[in-house]
């Protein structure tokens, strides 16, 4: 089923679970065309995923396809909100069939997407350096909306720069309460990057309390070449002390 909720202007917000029908996604195309007809706008999409539904037959999945194909040319925004780690793929692969701007938001963050979903411009975000740790260690702060650019024009450099004075790097990455989602072009920026400079680094240390971040990094710590540790963020000065090491 989809619960549908039409009660906030400018926006739909939609939370599917379980098995999904041809009927539901029939349901959120009239309802989204009535939005339109009664308000005279198209609203932008968030879409609340507590766990991740699928279809119940090929049908529904025919059908969630041709609403894409028809919303998809006319809906600016698009909010996902969840913590499952498979959600970190929703923007990079909906970026392929639909014209919208989405981004991927911690269920703990669904007012921030809506206030997302509701404003006029995209909300870019930054990474700021972290001062007074050692000169071999990289330490930023993610917050707002990370985008490749922010890669690009901080992390990279930062980086570049201090492999020029040391051979080998350590790099602390925070995520707190002001940090609210990664875009998916700085997804695949992100990707780029780890592949880049996978022996530059002897320890990294992540500081974060979003869930999806912590399992995901767990899962890959063992296979990686350096030492992962992730700290919740009110373990930020012993994520300090360990990354000096």
């Amino acid at each position: 089923m989809i619960d549908i909720d039409t009660t906030h202007p400018g926006i739909v917000v939609l939370s599917p679970e379980g098995a999904l029908s041809e009927k539901d996604f029939a349901d959120l195309a009239a309802a989204i065309d009535g939005h339109i007809n009664e308000t005279d706008s198209v609203p932008n999409l968030v879409i609340r995923v507590d766990k991740l539904p699928h279809w119940d037959s090929l049908g529904a999945l025919s059908r969630h396809f041709h609403f894409v194909k028809v919303h998809g040319k006319i809906v600016s925004k698009v909010a996902i909100v969840g913590d499952s780690p498979l959600l970190a793929l929703g923007p990079e692969v909906a970026g392929h069939f639909v014209k919208a701007s989405v981004r991927r938001f911690p269920a703990k963050k669904f007012e921030d997407a809506k206030a997302w979903a509701l404003a006029a411009g995209d909300d870019p975000g930054r990474f700021e350096v972290i001062e007074g740790l050692p000169r071999d260690v990289v330490a930023v702060r993610a917050i707002g909306i990370i985008t490749a650019e922010d890669y690009r024009e901080t992390l990279v450099p930062l980086v570049e720069e201090k492999l020029k004075e040391h051979d080998i790097l350590k790099l602390m990455f925070v995520m707190g309460d002001d940090y609210a989602t990664f875009a998916g072009d700085a997804a695949w920026e992100d990707t780029k990057f780890d592949l880049k400079h996978l022996r530059d680094f002897s320890r990294i240390a992540v500081v974060t309390d979003v869930n999806w971040v912590t399992k995901t990094m767990k899962i890959f710590a063992p296979v990686l070449p350096y030492a992962l540790k992730v700290f919740p963020m009110a373990e930020l000065e012993e994520a300090k002390s360990w990354i000096k090491r």
